[in-house]
């Protein structure tokens, strides 16, 4: 329990004015089993879960008359009820829902006893009659009865059998109440008598509060009753039939609020009023209390302060500062630089050290505070940090010109050590040797003993504002617009934020005895746990439970400052301090119980296309249905940003968690049928776990979505190609009747062509013999002429006499000329016919092509010599082909007779190459040349061989470079030569 009549609350009301209520008379205030808050008002019943208000009267429920006044029933069955003020309806308020019941089903607001009425007492002040002396009866937990009046009191059990009846004269009869089952009569003057079922017992409060007026009230159904007197309000609760007071709050308006109904909740730390006339008030006792030179002034705002004594803080101003006040301050040199408030330092001798324009001061103990020693620089001091050997370490901050530097003064000299590019924000002791630098941009070590600065890796786009040693020497960053860090391993750890990012900017960290960390923002406090940021940092996985703090909690200012040294303090008397925008913020960790989201949370209602649906855990859904929407009811009465609910389909295995917010729903179009879960779940503690929470969504399938139906369609389908294959089986056999028919006459038809082709055959290979045989016996009996022929002239050319006749010798040389050509067609015709039969591609045996070639020049030698023309053979001696001897021949033979034929006071050369086992054969005169259509002819040979008067000879090679798979190229430029390249395979 708070201590004696808190005066740190926060009160805020809730009106009809403001649109928060449907009416501003809360007559009934009632926490049910799920730890919703429902209240009575004179239109409708309402339901508050901590965040906000959800009406049920009659424009929102089948509720015909709103105007309702007490709950009653028992909370921890989930059965409380309310009648309206005529009476006519009967409400139950179960399972966070209400619905009309029959009266007779729950006890008579009224019984008849002995021809007396007792109304059922419903708690102080009644909303049944305010007669003093009327007949009550009040129904226990278990089962018994009392029923009292101001004569007696009468204790029945379950069957109205009288357990003993005591007369007791009762000036008052709301002056009765019971607590755990036990009743009670408070006097006046604070004796009181309890009646047990063992009869009656007398005791009494010791309190002042009695000697002045008080007022009681009795909320019957929650089972609390309340003491006021003097602004104040006290809890009355009992033990071994014992009565005690504990106070909960002064309450200064509680008499102008015309409070008529209270309400404790122990667990979240809320006093509810119920006003006839207000609406409700609902108080909160902050942890957190802020305090300033001025309350009544707009705003105070504070940087560095430092720990004076075990109690009291002492600001760079000089302000000494404890918990509840301003109580004194030090004769400081006043300053309005915004620099001269961000640091202060105190030495092993208890000297302040504070930052003064272009100075550092210091001011000593010894002397009061009074006198210091000035420490003079060139530009403006920024940051102090007193080291373990009592060693004090300026950093300067950088201007338009001077550079940022440190300093370190000890024994009362200036020394420096190094001029910087970065401001130095923060200075931190690692160990005896080691200082950690937070900058502008990064983080450094200084070694001491070496004077080296050492720059941390990755740090360079942060803006550091604070470095944290925690309890196990790890280091932890905080800083501008980056969140927080873990520097271990020499490597920087980043955390995931919080929703709003607003750890984003943190200014500092605190670490209490429990193991959380304190972190404050520009947008309020948080709490975390260190055991759980550690377990991410390892494991990379999992969620972060940040608890958030503002100014419902007591704060002036969710804005926190940060940027200074020292940034917060931890005095000994376990209060941790921070500045703020409005104020110093004090607050004892170790008292602070964290008002954490609970575990349970259920769906308040799912409306489809604008229709209502009761929830259940399976929910069945329309066919058809357009739009679903589930909406979450969650009593939460901290924060609204500390809830943290997310919600997912579980379609598919990769389906997304999506946040729960604002109206606290989740939607979802159309879905195909099928089984579905809807899970929920909320982070609700700060080890990182989650509370689940499913319910199973069925859309049912029509018939033509059904299993059976695809069945159906399937035996269908099957059904039909079976048809069809049928059909086709049919179709297909009376083809091939047909085909049968077509085949046996084409059959005959074949035949008769087949014998017809046989007799060609024979009579072409009889033909082939005869040309064969004829070609022969023309070659037989040419040949034989020519070799008298030129043997003739071979001897008439060596004769004496012809020789001296140089007309007649020359006449003879040309006819053996001529014979010896005629000789040779005779022999390539021959090779020409016998290759065709042949059909040869390569021979069996390599032969030299220089030599072939030798033996064509030789022929044409006599003839080229005629015409002036010369015929070089460049192919190499030593190289060897095996291509068909008879074909090539005769392409060389007829390439040079067509070269020589076309060239006069001429060259023609004859080359080879090899490339891919493809022999190359090139014959380039500089004669006549060719014209362009006639080498588009032959190149095109292959494609269209339609036969032209065109060079016979060309036209007889393409025909062998058929026969042995060869390929002709032709280039050639009128007046200018020609060069023919004929490729075949040479081996």
């Amino acid at each position: 329990m708070k201590g004696v009549c808190q005066k740190n609350y926060i009160a805020r009301w809730y009106t009809a004015d403001n649109n928060e209520l449907p009416q501003s008379s809360i007559k009934a205030i009632v926490q049910d089993k799920y730890n919703f808050i429902w209240m009575t008002t004179e239109n409708g019943l309402v339901r508050y879960d901590g965040q906000s208000f959800l009406v049920y009267n009659s424009a929102t429920t089948n509720i015909q008359q709103g105007r309702f006044t007490e709950i009653l029933g028992n909370i921890q069955k989930d059965s409380l009820y309310c009648y309206n003020d005529k009476k006519t309806e009967l409400v139950l308020i179960s399972g966070r829902k209400i619905k009309l019941v029959k009266k007779e089903a729950y006890p008579f607001y009224k019984i008849i006893r002995n021809e007396k009425r007792y109304y059922s007492h419903d708690g102080i002040p009644s909303n049944n009659t305010i007669n003093p002396h009327d007949p009550y009866y009040i129904k226990l937990s278990n089962g018994n009865l009392f029923f009292i009046d101001s004569k007696q009191v009468e204790l029945c059990d379950s069957k109205m059998k009288t357990i003993y009846k005591i007369a007791y004269k009762s000036e008052n009869v709301f002056n009765f109440f019971t607590i755990n089952n036990v009743l009670f009569y408070l006097n006046s003057d604070g004796t009181y008598d309890c009646f047990t079922n063992d009869g009656k017992s007398v005791n009494k409060l010791n309190s002042a509060l009695f000697k002045t007026k008080y007022k009681l009230y009795w909320n019957i159904t929650s089972k609390q009753v309340f003491l006021y007197s003097q602004n104040k309000i006290y809890l009355l609760t009992a033990d071994k039939n014992q009565l005690a007071i504990q106070p909960i709050v002064e309450f200064k308006n509680f008499e102008k609020s015309n409070i008529i109904s209270l309400f404790y909740d122990l667990k979240n730390q809320k006093l509810y009023l119920g006003s006839y006339t207000n609406g409700l008030c609902v108080i909160s006792f902050p942890d957190f209390k802020t305090v300033k030179k001025d309350p009544l002034k707009a705003a105070e705002v504070y940087y560095a302060g430092l720990p004076l004594s075990d109690s009291t803080i002492v600001t760079a101003e000089g302000y000494i500062v404890n918990n509840k006040r301003v109580i004194d301050s030090l004769p400081f040199v006043k300053t309005v630089y915004l620099n001269d408030h961000l640091s202060i330092e105190k030495d092993d001798y208890k000297n302040l050290w504070i930052i003064s324009l272009l100075s550092v001061q210091c001011y000593l103990k010894e002397s009061g505070y009074k006198k210091y020693i000035n420490y003079n620089f060139e530009q403006a001091p920024k940051t102090l940090f007193k080291d373990k050997s009592n060693t004090i370490w300026v950093s300067m901050e950088s201007n338009e010109f001077h550079k940022a530097k440190l300093y370190y003064i000890k024994n009362g000299v200036v020394t420096l050590v190094s001029i910087l590019k970065e401001n130095i924000n923060y200075i931190s002791q690692f160990d005896y040797n080691t200082l950690l630098l937070g900058t502008d941009k990064g983080l450094f070590t200084y070694k001491i003993d070496s004077k080296k600065f050492f720059f941390i890796k990755n740090s360079e786009k942060l803006n550091i504002r604070s470095i944290f040693i925690d309890s196990e020497r790890k280091v932890w960053l905080t800083t501008y617009e980056k969140g927080f860090f873990l520097f271990a391993n020499n490597t920087l750890h980043a955390f995931p934020k919080d929703e709003e990012n607003y750890l984003n900017s943190s200014h500092c960290i605190v670490e209490d005895k429990k193991g959380f960390f304190w972190i404050p923002t520009n947008k309020g406090l948080f709490q975390v746990s260190r055991k759980a940021l550690l377990k991410y940092n390892k494991n990379k996985t999992g969620a972060i439970y940040y608890h958030q703090y503002n100014k419902k909690d007591g704060f002036l200012t969710n804005e926190f400052n940060g940027g200074c040294q020292p940034n917060s303090n931890y005095l000994k008397n376990n209060e941790v301090v921070f500045p703020s925008m409005n104020g110093f913020v004090f607050f004892n960790p170790d008292k602070i119980t964290p008002l954490l989201p609970g575990k349970d949370f259920f769906i308040d209602k799912v409306i489809v296309d604008q229709t209502v649906i009761s929830p259940k855990d399976t929910i069945v859904l329309k066919n058809n249905f357009q739009r679903v929407k589930f909406l979450i009811d969650y009593p939460y009465y901290g924060t609204a940003e500390n809830i943290n609910i997310e919600a997912k389909l579980d379609i598919a295995s990769d389906t997304r968690w999506e946040k729960i917010r604002g109206e606290k729903s989740i939607s979802f179009t159309t879905l195909p049928p099928g089984k579905y879960v809807l899970i929920l779940r909320s982070l609700s503690g700060f080890d990182g776990n989650y509370a689940y929470k499913k319910f199973t969504i069925i859309v049912p399938a029509q018939f033509h979505q059904t299993f059976w139906f695809t069945i159906l369609c399937y035996l269908l389908a099957m059904l039909f190609l079976l048809f069809i294959w049928y059909l086709r089986l049919y179709y297909i056999k009376l083809k091939n009747v047909r085909l049968k028919e077509v085949i046996d006459k084409k059959t005959k038809k074949l035949a008769k062509t087949v014998n017809k082709l046989k007799t060609t055959e024979k009579n072409l290979k009889q033909e082939i013999k005869q040309q064969e045989t004829l070609v022969k016996s023309i070659s037989h009996d040419i040949k034989s002429p020519l070799k008298f022929l030129t043997a003739s002239l071979s001897y008439l050319s060596d004769n004496a006499n012809i020789q001296q006749d140089e007309k007649l010798k020359r006449q003879i040389e040309t006819i053996q000329l001529s014979s010896d050509q005629l000789y040779e067609y005779v022999e390539n015709l021959i090779k020409y016919s016998t290759i065709f039969l042949e059909g040869k591609k390569l021979e069996d045996k390599s032969y030299s092509l220089y030599d072939l070639i030798e033996e064509k020049i030789l022929i044409f030698e006599k003839i080229a010599k005629s015409e002036n023309t010369i015929i070089i053979n460049k192919v190499p001696k030593d190289f060897l082909i095996k291509t068909n001897n008879k074909a090539l021949s005769i392409i060389i033979h007829n390439l040079l007779d067509n070269a020589i034929k076309n060239t006069t006071n001429g060259q023609i050369e004859l080359q080879c190459a090899t490339k891919d086992n493809k022999l190359s054969l090139t014959v380039m005169d500089d004669g006549k040349g060719m014209s362009r259509e006639l080498i588009d002819y032959y190149l095109d040979f292959y494609k269209n061989p339609i036969v032209k008067n065109y060079h016979l000879g060309l036209h007889m090679i393409i025909e062998l470079l058929l026969i042995i798979k060869g390929k002709i190229n032709i280039s050639s430029s009128l007046n200018e030569g020609t060069i023919i390249e004929i490729i075949v395979d040479f081996a």
